[in-house]
């Protein structure tokens, strides 16, 4: 796992796999600012996108409308990718009602992640 954090434009970047940063991947906005990358083939989580983090980390409930935006079937593979670690250790959600929260690990929690 690699961390990449842009103080002047507030964007963290979260890469889970490495190796698949350069495959074909497909691209998923939660909404504005939150970005999940899978890899084609495998569906493999490949790197998250948080923007604006500060503010993301000041929301108790964020609506997660870009959810109801994609098609059925980009729901049903992207679920199971989401609601699983890696994901799972940086946000919940509810498909349900469409809101989550972003989680803020610790550096002992990330480094637990990242092995």
């Amino acid at each position: 796992m690699f961390l990449s954090y842009d103080s002047e434009g507030d964007v963290l970047e979260v890469v889970f796999d490495e190796s698949l940063h350069q495959a074909e991947q497909s691209a998923y906005q939660l909404r504005d600012g939150i970005i999940v990358y899978v890899a084609a083939r495998s569906n493999k989580p490949v790197q998250l996108t948080l923007v604006s983090y500060r503010e993301l980390a000041r929301i108790h409930a964020i609506h997660f409308d870009g959810w109801q935006k994609l098609t059925a079937a980009a729901r049903k593979r992207l679920f199971p990718i989401i609601s699983s670690p890696p994901l799972s250790n940086f946000f919940k959600f509810d498909p349900k009602t469409g809101y989550g929260t972003i989680i803020f690990p610790t550096m002992p929690e990330i480094l637990a992640i990242a092995a």
